[in-house]
């Protein structure tokens, strides 16, 4: 099976190493000629629970992919990439989009000419370097059709055949996404304000407070009923990845755009149109769009 990944990022390292692992036919697109040119002189590096293995899939630069065909594409570019990516990918006939938040949700359902999927992914990666890659946790992988037919994404579930890599079609999909739009929400910008591990959100008392602060004006947004099932994931969450260093703090001390527009700003939009106040989310907004370089 050809598979093209978009976005030699965390996700994407782990896409195409798992995938190229399984002797499925991958190509790892970037953005230029020499990220290409260092990933297939060193491969794809994976390192779990202390094992380290290498896998070489081609890598090719981005402007690449108008001249080549796959069966499914995968996009594993930060959603505020995605508007200059799609213009890439007008041959593609099937695309998995891979972000965090739901902000982008809008401009998939836009796409003409293709079917369009996304991935709703629960692994925990971190890169360490352009090519290696650290899977820190084991998720799992649901897939959900924006538009297209379901049968159409059937044939790539068996792609996926590590037990370190569980994948699903899900026909609720929109449940899982703000159920990880829940969490994301409540662990992300905190931890890049604060500057702590994710794990100190449930022991220091003070932040505690703040994330259920967050976690009461987000559920008041999506309107869910289930507040003790949520915030119980929530809290396992944090408590499974104590000792990661959350996405977006990694961003901010790497001085990089963070994804809190497509989170927190998605939020404070869902709740202007429901003429909520959520003074807490508007100030943790600020407060990142503050510290992004």
């Amino acid at each position: 099976m050809e598979i093209g990944i978009v976005g030699p990022g965390a996700i994407g390292l782990l896409f195409a190493f798992y995938l190229q692992k399984n002797e499925q036919d991958v190509t790892l697109y970037t953005r230029t000629v020499e990220q290409s040119e260092h990933l297939n002189k060193c491969g794809i590096t994976c390192v779990q629970n202390g094992m380290r293995e290498t896998v070489f899939p081609r890598v090719s630069p981005l402007e690449n992919i108008k001249n080549e065909t796959h069966d499914y594409t995968f996009i594993a570019v930060k959603q505020y990439h995605l508007e200059e990516i799609l213009p890439y990918l007008q041959a593609e006939k099937r695309l998995i989009f891979l972000q965090n938040g739901m902000g982008h949700l809008h401009l998939l359902q836009q796409i003409q000419g293709a079917s369009v999927a996304i991935g709703i992914v629960e692994h925990g990666a971190k890169k360490e370097n352009a090519s290696i890659v650290h899977h820190t946790g084991v998720g799992s992988t649901k897939f959900g059709l924006i538009h297209g037919e379901k049968k159409q994404f059937e044939p790539l579930l068996p792609a996926f055949s590590s037990g370190l890599f569980p994948v699903a079609l899900e026909n609720d999909w929109k449940r899982i996404m703000i159920n990880k739009l829940v969490v994301n929400a409540c662990i992300n910008p905190l931890t890049a304000l604060f500057g702590v591990q994710n794990g100190e959100l449930l022991t220091n008392p003070s932040f505690h407070k703040v994330m259920k602060q967050v976690f009461s004006e987000v559920m008041g947004i999506v309107g869910d009923l289930q507040c003790g099932e949520y915030w119980e994931r929530v809290c396992t969450v944090c408590e499974n990845t104590a000792h990661n260093i959350s996405s977006m703090l990694t961003d901010i001390r790497n001085n990089r755009k963070t994804e809190v527009d497509a989170i927190v700003g998605y939020l404070i939009q869902e709740a202007e149109k429901q003429q909520k106040s959520v003074p807490t989310l508007s100030f943790l907004y600020h407060s990142i769009k503050g510290l992004e370089r």
